[in-house]
């Protein structure tokens, strides 16, 4: 390897390592516009999102979902930029700081953290110079637990009395058991904290006004909930609450004079028909993977070659891999155009590099590598999936199967497509596999028959 290619190769590693675009300076200069592209443009989800708050009247509500590694937080980062650009007051709040996603999350502890995150990222955005809660926002709420008689020894010790100095906040996200109790004792007080929060939101937009104008209007986008998935132990309760925030408490998420973008695990879709109706104007938004071969198995150019021009924008994947363009095709459509496993495939043929371009040796050691990251695959998983590979279809058969079909999105084993229709299919790196494995519970059922 010549003094040059160490240098590439690490700056080529660093430049593919995932993350949303936008959350780092320099970040927009690997940005690929998917969405200038017809027939991409017309499914564009920023452009939705955004025509909905301008066409608003002052305050909306809407739900924007996307798989993991699929984007969805650069499109929120760029739903941001844009508004900003058109003159409105936008924060963007990850629920990941303020709540743990691997435990039911409740109305109550949900707008708690909500309040809380919209009130921290107005005064760090420099949209507002104090807390218009003049003890500040935990505080707040610890006067009110205390005053709708949420004492010490009902909730337990993470439940300040007004001398303690107790972070709400930290408890919320770190105590399980102190959520769990806040839950129960709010079920009998929930319209006063529905009011609290409201309140809150509403004295931190009049002062957001009072400074920047009558006319300005604030936007709140909260990202990562749609992390909210539990354990293999709980995920079913995780998934029944989340549907439950979302569906019986949808009313409660809306407040006046602010709009908001909720995001929202995939799942609830498939679990909760017409979900959007409840969130009008703008309804539901699905970020889909960029498809990178029909329905039918034929190569989708047109995904191709924007994802040509994903990777290089992150380096010279020529001087890496070889002109030979068939290579980075191949390595395009392994990746089911999922943009995390593209990058993550990149990422271990570049640690693997010891000479340019690598040979092809190389290139299949990466793939099987991040090909067995995805197994060894349960025979009643591989029967499921095969007839999603076959059908394009969720074959759902009833929702109590509902978490395993979230873990087969969240992990990739299936990916989800639209072309007019949305229709699903098995991640290419583990689609053969999972044929096989079907056919061979097939075989030894027929042969003890």
């Amino acid at each position: 390897m010549s003094p040059d290619d160490t240098p590439f190769i690490r700056n080529f590693f660093r430049a593919v390592t995932d993350r949303p675009l936008g959350s780092k300076q320099g970040d927009d200069s690997l940005y690929v516009p998917f969405y200038e592209t017809p027939p991409f443009s017309e499914h564009d989800p920023v452009k939705l999102l955004s025509r909905s708050i301008e066409f608003s009247m002052g305050q909306s509500v809407q739900l924007f979902s996307g798989y993991r590694g699929s984007g969805k937080s650069t499109e929120l980062r760029r739903l941001q930029k844009q508004l900003t650009q058109k003159e409105y007051k936008v924060v963007l709040c990850d629920i990941e700081d303020y709540l743990n996603p691997a435990q039911p999350v409740d109305i109550s502890d949900f707008l708690i953290a909500l309040a809380g995150a919209f009130g921290e990222k107005l005064i760090e955005e420099n949209y507002l110079s104090r807390d218009p809660a003049q003890e500040g926002y935990w505080t707040r709420v610890k006067n009110f637990l205390i005053r709708t008689d949420v004492t010490v020894t009902e909730v337990g010790a993470a439940i300040p009395t007004p001398a303690a100095a107790v972070n709400v906040k930290t408890s919320l996200k770190s105590d399980p058991s102190f959520r769990q109790r806040l839950q129960h004792r709010m079920s009998g007080h929930l319209g006063e904290l529905v009011h609290e929060v409201r309140s809150y939101v509403e004295e931190c937009v009049k002062l957001v006004k009072a400074k920047f104008g009558q006319e300005t209007e604030v936007v709140l986008l909260l990202d990562s909930i749609e992390h909210i998935v539990g354990t293999s132990i709980n995920a079913t309760q995780v998934h029944n609450s989340v549907l439950n925030l979302f569906a019986a408490h949808a009313e409660k998420l809306h407040f006046d004079f602010l709009h908001v973008v909720y995001t929202m695990p995939p799942y609830l879709k498939v679990l909760q028909a017409n979900l959007g109706t409840l969130y009008a104007p703008g309804g539901v938004q699905v970020l889909p993977t960029l498809k990178v071969r029909d329905i039918d198995g034929r190569p989708y150019s047109l995904g191709i070659e924007l994802m040509e021009q994903v990777i290089s924008k992150r380096g010279d994947w020529k001087r890496l891999l070889g002109h030979d363009r068939t290579i980075l095709d191949q390595i395009s459509e392994l990746s089911g155009g999922h943009l995390r496993d593209f990058l993550r495939l990149f990422s271990e043929i570049l640690r693997r590099a010891d000479t340019l371009p690598v040979p092809a040796s190389t290139v299949e050691a990466a793939i099987a590598q991040v090909r067995s990251e995805f197994l060894p695959i349960a025979d009643a998983d591989s029967e499921w999936l095969n007839v999603i590979a076959q059908t394009h279809e969720t074959a759902l058969k009833d929702h109590s199967k509902l978490p395993d079909l979230a873990r087969f999105l969240d992990t990739h084993l299936a990916l989800y497509y639209r072309n007019g229709a949305e229709w699903y299919d098995v991640h290419p790196l583990v689609r053969d596999i999972v044929a096989r494995q079907a056919e061979g519970i097939r075989a030894r059922s027929d042969l003890r028959k």
